[in-house]
């Protein structure tokens, strides 16, 4: 069995630790957080894991090889380019760094080194996701005109990164697994609900060379929370909705036909990707993207922020 640890206890970071905890084959030795009130915390929940401060500790273990990194993304590449120089196979929290070039380096060290780097992109993952992906894939969709996406928050938001780096990023992961490919052009526009706060509102619209239109909106400060979207095809449509049970996500609308729920088999998005991602460490594997790469998906995140700073369409 592999050895783990995890570098950052944050809010998402906590996720992680949750989870891990609850895997036997996990094994996870180390967790590393600066903040003393979380490295408290930790000690009172789990007094067999080993707490730091400094994640060079972990890099020194031999018996640890695998690290999850779910610290600030102005983080990720510095902490990453170390565990993978140290013989540490490496899953990064999205993103997976915050420019394409650092991206494409993180990239180059994986794969000179050996060691398995992975994108911590749960939403690929998620059962009710990859459910319709597999429809999608065998054709039962038709052709795709039309995805409209939401994610919303009742005023949560983040005062490190804007909400293109925080939420939007959940949909163009989606987008890229549902289409397989990059869009052909961005158009997006923001705006912040306090000058004192970053981008908190943003509406992106993506056009494909062969017509598809996407459409996102995503946003901090909304009345409710929201986790959705919906695919028009010329075969069958489809609304997929996170916050209801686990066998109501997904209803599916055949032309002449009435709306049907559609059951998947539920197990949660954050627990499969970790044992995916394990199994590949295991196997000494590199990991099914399931049509995310990490190095387009930044550029096309630039893309978006280009988008807004100018005022105009950006084509890839």
């Amino acid at each position: 069995m592999i050895g783990t640890a995890l570098i950052g206890c944050g809010a998402w970071g906590s996720a992680y630790l949750r989870t891990l905890t609850s895997m036997p084959e996990a094994n996870l030795l180390y967790v590393c957080d600066k903040n003393e009130e979380i490295q408290r915390n930790v000690v009172s929940r789990f007094p067999s894991l080993s707490i730091t401060g400094d994640y060079q500790t972990i890099l020194k273990d031999s018996k640890v090889r695998a690290v999850f990194i779910a610290t600030p993304p102005q983080t990720h590449f510095q902490i990453a380019a170390d565990c993978i120089a140290a013989g540490k196979s490496v899953m990064v929290e999205k993103p997976t760094t915050t420019t394409t070039e650092s991206t494409m380096e993180l990239v180059q060290l994986a794969e000179k080194s050996g060691q398995v780097l992975m994108s911590g992109h749960q939403m690929i993952h998620h059962p009710t996701v990859e459910c319709i992906r597999d429809h999608i894939y065998q054709g039962h969709f038709g052709d795709i005109k039309f995805m409209n996406f939401e994610r919303t928050n009742c005023n949560i938001y983040r005062k490190d990164v804007n909400v293109l780096w925080d939420l939007a990023v959940h949909d163009l992961t989606i987008m890229f697994s549902l289409l397989a490919s990059k869009p052909r052009w961005i158009c997006a526009r923001a705006v912040k609900w306090k000058d004192s706060l970053p981008l908190g509102i943003m509406s992106i619209d993506c056009g494909y060379a062969n017509g598809t239109l996407v459409h996102i909106h995503t946003n901090w400060h909304h009345p409710k929370k929201i986790r959705r979207f919906y695919i028009i095809g010329t075969e069958m449509m489809a609304e997929f909705d996170d916050t209801r049970n686990a066998d109501e996500k997904l209803i599916q609308v055949r032309p002449g036909s009435k709306p049907a729920k559609v059951k998947t088999a539920w197990e949660e998005p954050l627990r499969r990707q970790c044992k995916y991602f394990l199994q590949c460490v295991e196997k000494g594997q590199k990991p099914d993207p399931k049509g995310v790469d990490a190095v387009v998906l930044m550029r096309v995140m630039e893309a978006v922020e280009e988008s807004i700073k100018t005022g105009n369409s950006v084509y890839l």
